[in-house]
């Protein structure tokens, strides 16, 4: 004798209650005698746990702590506020236009030249050398954006001395596709590359 059977079961979950219900129907085999067929099988009830909502707090969208939060009002009491315009100048002439580390490097050169003795000890003297940089004092960048405002922040951060060095030692630095054959590589930053 040939049994064919197939069986469907149905869940039901009654949300107010959190009971689900499983329904099974059978299909008979038309073969066999109505006596023979398969008691059917009374729905059981099966009770699940309240649902719990899931909460989870996302971590709310912070920088980098390191590269890119202000630096604390004690950290630049001493700076000069001459010395922060000079250097966010140049990360904003040089390097607006780069991801965060490459402003921070270029921003890195100026304090690495300070303390090498080889140049000025001062950022505008450094800035200010003939032949290195460009006219920062006939420069005048917006200053109502978010551009001038992260440089500010880089250039009081850079002089501070806090920050993880991104090119350390680099000195020199300028468009990725031309050469500095005298000079040794440290880092390439986006459109920049920074050497010793």
């Amino acid at each position: 004798m040939n049994k064919r059977w197939s069986v469907l079961v149905l869940w039901s979950l009654t949300a107010a209650s959190g009971v689900a219900s499983a329904h099974v129907a059978m299909n008979t085999d038309p073969e066999l005698p109505a006596a023979q067929q398969p008691a059917p099988i009374a729905p059981a009830p099966v009770t699940f746990a309240s649902p719990t909502p899931v909460v989870q707090s996302l971590p709310a969208e912070t920088p980098e702590a390191d590269d890119t939060t202000a630096v604390a009002d004690a950290d630049v009491a001493d700076l000069d506020k001459s010395e922060i315009e000079c250097v966010a100048k140049v990360v904003v002439h040089e390097a607006g236009n780069q991801p965060h580390k490459g402003q921070m490097a270029v921003a890195q050169v100026i304090r690495a030249r300070m303390k090498s003795g080889r140049f000025a000890s001062s950022a505008c003297g450094v800035v200010k050398q003939r032949g290195q940089f460009f006219n920062v004092d006939a420069y005048d960048p917006p200053r109502n954006n978010g551009r001038w405002n992260t440089a500010v922040d880089i250039a009081k951060r850079t002089l501070a001395g806090k920050g993880e060095d991104v090119a350390p030692g680099a000195l020199f630095f300028h468009s990725a596709g031309a050469s500095f054959p005298k000079r040794t590589r440290v880092a390439q930053i986006a459109d920049h590359t920074f050497y010793r």
